[in-house]
């Protein structure tokens, strides 16, 4: 899933030229890294391995909707005994956490003049597909489901030059509940993402 998600998120910047010309229109590619809250935790300290397609249509000079794809993923490596509601296990462990959000966004600008740096407020919300993996030796576990996410964030907005631009963003990603996994109930992966890109506009 995370190679289908990498291919959409390549093939939706390959049309952004097509695009450039209107400049009510931003398409940008980010690099986003994440730290995780909560039961997201367990999956590692943090995640390297990120990335977002976002574009953004201005309705006026201070607001604009938009879109958003992207992914981030969490891994923990380590070695010892774990205790599961079925009995305990001894072994290397590897765990995998893999988010891909798919959002509708809404975004308000402090400032109204396009071509100066404009400091915003924003929300997304829309579905996400969640994958977990727990490997024991050689016993690979995976589980899939979808869930609903809210995503507020603050960022800036920016022109750079020849027709170019970008942004800068704080996002807080608050999913509802995925599917139970190895005999835990289901639970919430909450984390909060800082992303940075560049596109046309």
């Amino acid at each position: 899933m995370r190679r289908i998600a990498i291919v959409l998120l390549g093939l939706m910047m390959g049309g952004a030229p097509q695009l450039r010309a209107q400049h009510s229109f931003l398409s940008a590619m980010e690099y986003s890294l994440a730290a995780p809250v909560g039961d997201s935790r367990r999956f590692g300290p943090g995640s390297w391995s990120g990335g977002n397609w976002e574009g953004r249509w201005m309705t006026n000079e201070h607001t604009s909707v938009g879109v958003l794809f992207g992914f981030n993923e969490f891994y923990r490596r380590e070695s010892g005994t774990t205790t599961f509601p079925a009995g305990a296990v001894t072994g290397d462990q590897y765990r995998h956490l893999l988010l891909i959000p798919m959002l509708a966004t809404a975004s308000w600008y402090v400032i109204g003049n396009e071509d100066d740096p404009r400091w915003y407020v924003g929300v997304g919300a829309g579905p996400q597909y969640t994958e977990q993996s727990f490997q024991l030796n050689f016993d690979l576990r995976q589980k899939s489901s979808w869930s609903m996410v809210v995503v507020p964030e603050i960022g800036l907005a920016f022109q750079a030059w020849y027709g170019t631009g970008g942004i800068v963003s704080l996002r807080y990603h608050l999913p509802t509940e995925s599917a139970a996994f190895l005999g835990n109930p289901g639970r919430t992966f909450p984390y909060v993402s800082l992303s940075m890109g560049f596109g046309y506009r």
